[in-house]
């Protein structure tokens, strides 16, 4: 049998060895085995064949392993499905792939639903007799009678077909169905089996979700050796320390935040420490200082950078006999059997040092993004992978990240790397995480923001004196022109940084910057000249009032607002100064109340508290907080000022109006 099969693959040297553990549960390669070929066959008669789309939603377990295994085996294809989606969100990405079965587990839409299963199906238009469920109750191993081995529904010669699909991660933009071969995950599990050797332990804990190309990649790659996989309930790190302490767990697959969040976990130095030997990381490469102080923190393991996507993983690792400061400042050296170069982006390659495009060409590029069109597809007609990365070679061949493409600054024409700022961020005192990314800017294009988390939460911040020494660091013109502070980044379900959200809060704290910025001397909302007539007074109660509704003023207030300024137009356009002239009107926000101002060419003419000089005055004051005369340039201008309502945020109204506006 071929050895890129799957099937062939995995470990059966050791029928009674644990093969995957966690949460409470143990399966032994035998068992796996056994529920592999059962489900294998309840496919096959479900009417699985050759090609098969098989949709798989749940949460990391055994029967996850299995059910995918089993699905590959019968011929179909995997598409696996993040199990913190909702049905709808899901229902897209099938529809989307054309899949036709689904297989459904524990996920965070049956903990609120126990019939999600047929709701996701009925959306995606998948019949009944098609779904399976396979959660905790429904046990893989036994559920299905074994009825001896079953055929490879794939060939030998098939190997190169799609077996499953993974979505990217979508943090960005919307996520798109990569397709990945037998053959792809076989070359990567034997590449990165290869540079570990002698170093691997015996069990690895996977930290990361199997619907994501790195828990997949590590699961896979340790069943090949005959190794334990332990797949924790969650990766909160009291669930980790307890997993990992359990089950003397050797090996670790996870994303830099994970590593961070548990090395701050009670009985982390007591319990995971000392068993802990080798950390794969990947997902969004650490900073050299963060990589440099989990290898403090992690007294006896050793961090191995990995650097791939989810249309090829992995394409560089460092070695575990690298030193130290490459294994913490590069993503290592390519990986044999692939083509790795750095492109001009005019179709040559640029030499070591230089920075440009990564691009790769090899076995274990994905077979493309499902039923998109050509010019949408990241392999271009030569056979590269365009990964989007800028980087460069040394002279060693070690690669070094240095962004994203589009993730490039342009302030007043100067291309600005945000990671070189992360990086100058992350050699300050007490910063734990930075993230820098451009924001619209009126004058320059963009304009560069940052965001930091720091190891010690109590410390004062400072962002001065931050940016002050940040100078001695970089060019001026790189220095963020404000620092926003987080308690933690968000993050998906990968535990990767959620960029899209990240970006989304920080651009609104920009706009509620501007805001406080404008209310300092008030927001004008309303400016016009209303002429001497009578009929010219009702467009102008009519915008008051609307604004006054829109502003959390009640029904009755509102009708007094809007009596007080027309009492107050017909006093001075009708009655007392009909020679008076045109009048202006502005209302503007201001921090605590709402002001209409009006001001003319006539006589002065005013209402307080102490002093009536007109019939109108009973009727505005009963509705005005205050009514003054001011004297801009000398010439006076009356205001009413009218209290918002209680826990009304002028604030807020302004941000959702902008965001109206925009949308």
């Amino acid at each position: 049998m071929n050895d890129s099969l799957f099937s062939a693959r995995l470990c059966r040297e050791y029928p009674s060895r644990l093969a995957i553990v966690g949460n409470g549960d143990n399966c032994t390669y035998e068992d796996m085995h056994r529920g592999i070929r059962g489900l294998a066959r309840k496919l096959t008669e479900m009417g699985v064949a050759k090609g098969s789309r098989v949709a798989l939603w749940g949460y990391n377990s055994a029967n996850w392993l299995i059910a995918f295994f089993a699905i590959v085996r019968a011929g179909g294809t995997a598409v696996l499905v993040n199990y913190s989606m909702s049905s709808g969100e899901a229902a897209g990405l099938l529809s989307m792939t054309g899949t036709e079965f689904l297989l459904c587990g524990d996920n965070g839409e049956t903990k609120k639903n126990p019939d999600a299963m047929r709701s996701l199906a009925s959306l995606a238009s998948i019949p009944e007799e098609r779904c399976l469920d396979i959660r905790s109750a429904a046990d893989l191993r036994h559920l299905f009678p074994d009825a001896g081995e079953l055929p490879d529904t794939r060939g030998e010669s098939e190997t190169e077909d799609t077996a499953f699909i993974i979505f990217t991660s979508g943090t960005t933009s919307m996520p798109k169905a990569v397709q990945v071969s037998q053959k792809a995950l076989t070359f990567d599990a034997d590449a990165f089996i290869e540079n570990i050797s002698g170093h691997a332990g015996r069990s690895i804990c996977v930290a990361v979700p199997l619907f994501h190309i790195l828990g997949l990649l590590m699961s896979y790659a340790y069943l090949c050796r005959g190794a334990t996989v332990c797949l924790p309930a969650n990766y909160k790190p009291d669930t980790l320390v307890r997993e990992i302490d359990a089950y003397r767990v050797s090996d670790m697959a996870a994303v830099g935040a994970v590593y961070m969040a548990l090395a701050e976990a009670e009985g982390f130095e007591e319990s995971a420490v000392p068993n802990l030997h080798l950390c794969m990381i990947a997902g969004g490469m650490s900073t050299p200082v963060q990589m440099m102080r989990l290898e403090l923190q992690y007294a006896n393991a050793t961090f191995i950078n990995m650097y791939g996507q989810s249309e090829a993983a992995p394409l560089t690792m460092v070695r575990p006999s690298d030193l130290v400061e490459k294994r913490a400042q590069t993503v290592g050296r390519s990986i044999g059997g692939l083509d790795i170069r750095i492109s001009d982006g005019k179709g040559g390659f640029l030499p070591c040092g230089e920075i440009g495009e990564v691009v790769a060409r090899g076995a274990n590029l994905m077979n493309g993004y499902d039923r998109l069109p050509r010019e949408k597809q990241a392999i271009d007609d030569d056979g590269w992978l365009h990964t989007g990365d800028l980087g460069y070679f040394d002279e060693e061949g070690f690669l070094h990240l240095s962004g994203r493409i589009k993730d490039v600054i342009i302030r007043g024409g100067e291309n600005i790397s945000p990671s070189e700022i992360e990086n100058a961020l992350n050699r300050l005192d007490n910063i734990r995480e930075a993230k820098v990314m451009g924001a619209p800017h009126p004058i320059y294009g963009e304009s560069v923001e940052a965001c930091v988390t720091l190891t010690d939460s109590g410390a004062a911040f400072d962002q001065e004196e931050m940016k002050n020494a940040l100078r001695t660091l970089i060019a001026r013109y790189k220095v963020p022109s404000h620092i926003f502070l987080y308690d933690s980044f968000p993050l998906n379900v990968n535990g990767k940084l959620d960029q899209r959200a990240l970006r989304a809060d920080m651009l609104n704290r920009l706009k509620r910057l501007a805001v406080d910025e404008e209310l300092a001397g008030g927001v004008t909302v309303f400016d016009l000249v209303v002429r001497n007539s009578g009929y010219a007074i009702v467009p102008v109660t009519s915008l008051v009032s609307e604004l006054a509704s829109g502003t959390g003023f009640s029904r009755r207030r509102m009708m007094q607002i809007r009596l007080a300024v027309e009492e107050m137009l017909t006093e001075r356009i009708t009655d007392a100064y009909s020679a008076a002239g045109d009048i202006r009107v502005k209302i503007t926000l201001m921090p605590e109340w709402l002001r209409v101002s009006f001001s003319d060419n006539g006589t002065e003419y005013f209402i307080d508290k102490r002093r009536d000089t007109s019939m109108s005055a009973r009727i505005i004051l009963k509705a005005v907080n205050d009514f003054h005369t001011d004297y801009p340039d000398g010439k006076p201008v009356y205001c009413m000022d009218f209290l918002y309502e209680k826990e009304f945020s002028i604030r807020e109204f302004l941000l959702r109006s902008r965001e109206k506006s925009e949308s």
